[in-house]
């Protein structure tokens, strides 16, 4: 019996990996395209061409471009940014509130402050090498 799809949010900095330089990153995104869904909201889109365009000088255009292939099937979500306080970055917050209104299992991330939470009302909290490797097993809950 087939398991059930897992919905992942995947924050900026995987994105950002995974265009700019593959690895892991890349691997779990295209794992998450094949065997689960991707949730994202426009703040998670924009972060990511915000920090293509001044840190690796991308256009808009280009990021927009290269996200299109991994997002046509994904859950696009409209955050209101009302839950706050819950990161002990608060600019993290939209990422958890991107997953709990995208109903996600898991948010995956390497960003030390969002890690540190573990998990965020059920949604496990995860590196991209834990994705993966929780994914090749999946009679080990995600």
């Amino acid at each position: 019996m087939e398991e059930p799809a897992v919905t992942i949010v995947f924050d900026s900095g995987n994105w950002i990996s995974a265009i700019r330089f593959g690895g892991i990153p890349k691997s779990a995104i295209l794992h998450a395209l094949k065997y689960d869904r991707i949730a994202i909201c426009v703040e998670i889109e924009d972060e990511v061409i915000r920090n293509m365009r001044q840190k690796f000088g991308v256009s808009e255009v280009d990021v927009r471009s290269d996200m299109a292939i991994f997002l046509e099937d994904s859950i696009q979500v409209a955050i209101d940014r009302t839950l706050t306080g819950i990161c002990r970055d608060p600019k993290d917050d939209f990422i958890l509130e991107c997953a709990l209104l995208s109903n996600a299992n898991l948010i995956v991330t390497g960003d030390k402050d969002l890690l540190s939470l573990k998990s965020f009302r059920d949604i496990a909290i995860v590196t991209a090498r834990e994705y993966l490797d929780r994914s090749t097993n999946r009679t080990i809950r995600i």
